[in-house]
């Protein structure tokens, strides 16, 4: 499962890949694969969250520019794995801790974005507005893409949501801790879900005076100041290119 095998038929998958980045990907992804594999064939009984603990760790000497790309790169091959049906289960390792969001100005695309309290959607799910926020500023969705959910697409024992649009495209999305502790006791949304759009939107009004647009911006900004790749996040938000969002990374 985890071998160089694996590790080229993923480069290969990565098309707009420039050489210089494909060449990251082997490195640093032979290195991932040597450090959670034993030499002896018959010890490796598949990846294990100790061994990705063990492996984040060892990165913690590493300045965050290298850190980050590593992280970035081993992630996009794990997900790979598990849509591949190579990997039983959904693995990802963590980001590395950026500045808080908000804590300042922050400039982006030549403009200020001003300072704004997002703990304020963290703290009760009381009312349909609640959930749309945080599905939107946890996971980048559209309304449209929120009546396209099911609650059985959140895995709260691998922490990752599922997300199949209209095309079977499918996206995995990490639940953070945060967000799996304040809507898991919801026990099901399907309700909501089968909603209209103007009704996710008039709901939305009522707890939040920011758009859709705009809550789907701060997840933009907040995945871009966690020093996430452009590809990668193309990928999280669905996208066929990353064109729309070059300019956060100006």
């Amino acid at each position: 499962m985890l071998n160089e095998k694996k590790i080229r038929q993923f480069i290969d998958t990565r098309t707009r890949a420039s050489e210089n980045t494909k060449l990251a990907y082997y490195y640093d992804l032979r290195s991932f694969v040597s450090f959670v594999t034993s030499p002896v064939p018959e010890h490796n009984e598949g990846l294990t969250q100790t061994q990705l603990n063990l492996y984040q760790a060892s990165l913690l000497k590493l300045a965050k520019s290298s850190q980050q790309r590593k992280i970035t790169n081993i992630n996009l091959f794990l997900k790979y794995l598990y849509q591949s049906g190579d990997m039983p289960h959904f693995y990802e390792l963590q980001h590395v801790a950026a500045d808080a969001f908000g804590r300042e100005n922050h400039k982006s695309a030549g403009t200020t974005q001003s300072i704004v309290n997002l703990d304020i959607y963290y703290q009760k799910v009381l009312q349909p507005g609640d959930l749309i926020a945080l599905l939107i500023l946890e996971f980048g969705l559209k309304p449209y893409e929120i009546q396209q959910l099911h609650w059985r697409d959140f895995d709260w024992n691998f922490k990752i949501l599922t997300f199949e649009n209209s095309s079977g495209l499918k996206r995995i999305l990490p639940i953070r801790e945060r967000f799996a502790r304040l809507v898991r006791p919801i026990k099901n949304a399907d309700e909501l879900f089968a909603k209209s759009r103007q009704f996710l939107h008039y709901e939305l009004k009522k707890t939040s005076s920011l758009t859709s647009s705009d809550l789907r911006e701060f997840y933009i900004r907040q995945r871009v100041s966690e020093k996430i790749a452009i590809t990668e996040l193309t990928e999280l938000l669905g996208l066929k290119s990353s064109h729309s969002l070059e300019k956060y990374y100006r």
